[in-house]
């Protein structure tokens, strides 16, 4: 356990667990302030959550890509000829 832990009341571990709820609004006050002041005092954790919020941004930009058709051609070509030479 982190010496602030004692202090402000939650683990890394917790705030962790608390992420989700955070961001959705519906963690009570009493965890909430005690996610802050985690927050205001572990830099790992400030790290974690700010990749935490960013997930599903980024899981959507990396769903909307789409492959050439160029390469997609390529790729069924091999897929085809591969499965041709398949015993």
């Amino acid at each position: 356990m982190k010496p602030y832990e004692r202090v402000i009341g939650i683990s890394c571990k917790q705030l962790v667990d608390y992420c989700m709820d955070y961001l959705a609004g519906s963690l009570p006050a009493e965890e909430r302030e005690s996610f802050d002041g985690h927050l205001a005092y572990c830099p790992e954790c400030v790290k974690f959550f700010h990749t935490y919020k960013k997930t599903p941004v980024v899981s959507r930009e990396a769903l909307s890509l789409e492959m050439p058709e160029r390469v997609r051609g390529e790729v069924r070509d091999f897929l085809r000829q591969r499965y041709k030479n398949t015993p």
